[in-house]
C-alpha cells in the first residue's frame, strides 16, 4: 500500500499542512494586520475552528476513533498544543506578544469546529456508523 493511499495520512497531511499556514504569520511582524478586539479574536476563532474540524477528523482516523469521547479528548488537546505553540511562537518573534486572550479564543474556535464536524456528521443523512467508524449496533438501534 502506498503511503498516501492511507486514510490516516491523508487526514493528518493536511493538518500538517494548516499547522505551517497557522505558524508562518505568527512568524512575522505584520504592522499593516488591522487588529482590534474583534477581528482579531474572530480571525483566531475562525482559524482554529478549521484545525478543530481536521484534527478531529484525524483523530477519527486513528484507532482512538473508534470511541468518539476519546476522538474528541484527543483533538481538542493535539489542536489546544498547536495554538499554545503558535501563542509560544510569537514571544520569540519582535512587536509580536503572546495573548491569553488569543489562546482563550483559539479554544473557542477548536470547540466549535469540532462541533461543527460532529453536527454535519449527523445532518449529513450519514448514520453514526458512516460518522464514526467502529460504532456498534445494540438491539437495532445505533450504539453511540
Amino acid at each position: 500500500m502506498r503511503v498516501l493511499e492511507s486514510k490516516v495520512v491523508r487526514h493528518w497531511l493536511v493538518v500538517l499542512l494548516l499547522c505551517m499556514l497557522i505558524a508562518l504569520p505568527s512568524l512575522v511582524c505584520l504592522p499593516l494586520m488591522p487588529r482590534g478586539p474583534v477581528f482579531d479574536k474572530v480571525a483566531h476563532c475562525l482559524v482554529y475552528a478549521v484545525a478543530g474540524f481536521f484534527v478531529f477528523r484525524g483523530a477519527l482516523a486513528l484507532p482512538l476513533g473508534k470511541s468518539r469521547g476519546a476522538a474528541i479528548c484527543f483533538a481538542f488537546l493535539v489542536a489546544a498544543v498547536i495554538g499554545t505553540v503558535d501563542e509560544v511562537i510569537q514571544l520569540f518573534v519582535p512587536n509580536r506578544q503572546m495573548d491569553r486572550m488569543d489562546l482563550l479564543f483559539d479554544l473557542v474556535g477548536i470547540t466549535g469546529g469540532i462541533c461543527f464536524y460532529l453536527v454535519m456528521g449527523w445532518r449529513g443523512g450519514n448514520s453514526p456508523h458512516e460518522s464514526f467508524p467502529g460504532r456498534k449496533e445494540v438491539k437495532g438501534k445505533p450504539y453511540i
